[in-house]
């Protein structure tokens, strides 16, 4: 009996010895999903800036009379398909003041025709009877040439008027709220845009007062004087209200939702606020790419090698065009790699196309010890970016155990080398933007190489795309 209860002991703990040893064996295979999201927060002004070192001189300040300010701007026509197309926006101080302003309606100034043709295209475009003067509510008017008024105050003073607490008001007449007779805008202020290249713009300020523009009784009964302009913010956008909302408060109105910057602006001619708070707000929009997944051997590159040319095998057609299925096909007929496939419809949708913001592809594949995961998918900003783990592709066993949870910090931007670069989210020969297919110029650097980070002011991978494995032992 003694020995017939140590023999089923024995087998009992001869069983759960091996039962451990199957769950702590290492893995010959196992099923695996792979999650490619977009994660990139959309940020509603495509770019942004300041303005504020008047043209032929070094320090920054107002410009005066003759004087003008410059800068350039990349757009194309749309950012986005359907967004309702680029426009320019900017504020600038109207100096003889206590809180006026010089800026295009809430819409912006239109940089392409309904046509799709850049304006400028053919010299500078005259284009101040799209810029209005603006008050912006925030301090009570004196007469011109008061001592609340910029121009009889230090360069550093600042918010010495009286609030008015009033909302923001397009000036139709030449009159503002105290009785100040004001001049026609096109006797102060001259704004024209020209299309310098391809997707490219110079906008130009000037400053085309006289030392007799505007009465300043604020200075004695028949004085007068030129009106100064002050340095601003810009911002190429495609929705309405960047800066303020017409007939509302300007603290915190439009999607800047500036606290203080556009009345800085206003009342003293000062941008940094407004500028700080138009930068946080400002970024591009990136779709990505339907793309290829492919399980190939440890030490196998098959889709590029880095520094090399592109194997011209379908990596450029998706990394121009988003376009996978010739890589797909190329990749099946290769030796090194056992299974490769499409990705090309978002999780919860049953319609093939890019992911957006907040969208994700999912991919499901069996692979063994030994086995390495690539993927490609287009950034879509460009005109040959793509997305990819390393050459040799990412190992999904290591010592028996499947290799799973955030992977993004094993993928990689990298250039096709196989069409030249243009601006991101402006380009003509990108494909949000291009006519057809294969559009584009040739890249003088054919070699596939990684981008830059600080190229056309690139953003980290890990702020656009979060990649993720789940793994299950078979």
């Amino acid at each position: 009996m003694k020995y017939y209860f140590l023999l089923i002991l024995t087998s009992l703990l001869l069983f759960s010895c091996s039962n451990d040893d199957d769950e702590n064996a290492p893995a010959k295979s196992a099923n695996f999903t792979v999650t490619i999201e977009n994660i990139l927060a959309p940020k509603p002004i495509f770019e942004s800036g300041t303005f504020t070192t008047p043209v032929g001189v070094f320090d920054s300040g107002p410009i005066f009379p003759g004087d003008a300010y410059e800068f350039t701007i990349d757009a194309g026509p749309v950012v986005i398909p359907g967004d309702g197309g680029t426009r320019l926006s900017f504020v600038t101080m109207f100096m003889q003041s206590n809180d006026l302003f010089f800026a295009p309606d809430i819409q912006g100034i239109s940089l392409y025709t309904e046509t799709g043709s850049p304006i400028g295209a053919h010299g500078p475009e005259d284009v101040t009877n799209e810029v209005y003067l603006w008050d912006a509510g925030t301090e009570i008017n004196e007469a011109t040439g008061g001592q609340n008024q910029k121009n009889q105050q230090g360069p550093l003073v600042e918010d010495q008027g009286v609030d008015e607490y009033g909302v923001v008001t397009r000036i139709d007449t030449n009159k503002d709220s105290f009785g100040n007779v004001l001049p026609n805008k096109e006797d102060v202020i001259k704004v024209t845009i020209e299309n310098i290249s391809a997707a490219k713009f110079l906008v130009r300020i000037e400053n085309v007062s006289e030392v007799n523009t505007i009465m300043t009784p604020g200075q004695g009964e028949g004085s007068a004087a030129a009106v100064p302009i002050s340095p601003g913010v810009y911002a190429v956008h495609t929705s309405s209200s960047p800066f303020f909302d017409e007939s509302m408060a300007a603290s915190g109105a439009g999607f800047v939702r500036s606290e203080e910057g556009l009345e800085n602006l206003a009342e003293d001619g000062f941008p940094e606020t407004l500028l700080a708070n138009t930068k946080n707000v400002t970024g591009l929009k990136v779709p990505f790419s339907s793309g290829v997944w492919a399980i190939h051997n440890e030490g196998s590159e098959p889709l590029f090698n880095l520094t090399m040319e592109d194997y011209g095998e379908g990596l450029e057609g998706l990394a121009e065009d988003g376009s996978p299925i010739k890589l797909a096909n190329s990749l099946n007929d290769r030796a090194e790699v056992s299974n490769a496939e499409v990705f090309n419809t978002p999780v919860g949708t049953n319609v093939s196309g890019p992911i957006t913001p907040d969208s994700r592809y999912e991919f499901t594949f069996t692979a063994s010890e030994g086995d390495h995961l690539s993927f490609a998918t287009m950034f879509m900003q460009s005109n040959d970016w793509f997305f990819a783990f390393p050459p040799n592709g990412l190992a999904l066993f290591k010592n028996g155990t499947p290799t799973q949870g955030n992977v993004t910090s094993h993928v990689f931007l990298y250039d096709a080398g196989t069409e030249a670069d243009e601006y991101p989210g402006a380009g003509l020969s990108q494909v949000m933007r291009q006519p057809r297919e294969n559009f584009g110029a040739l890249d003088t650097n054919t070699a596939i190489r990684l981008v830059a980070p600080n190229s056309f002011l690139n953003i980290p991978v890990t702020t656009v795309l979060k990649v993720t494995i789940k793994a299950e032992k078979q």
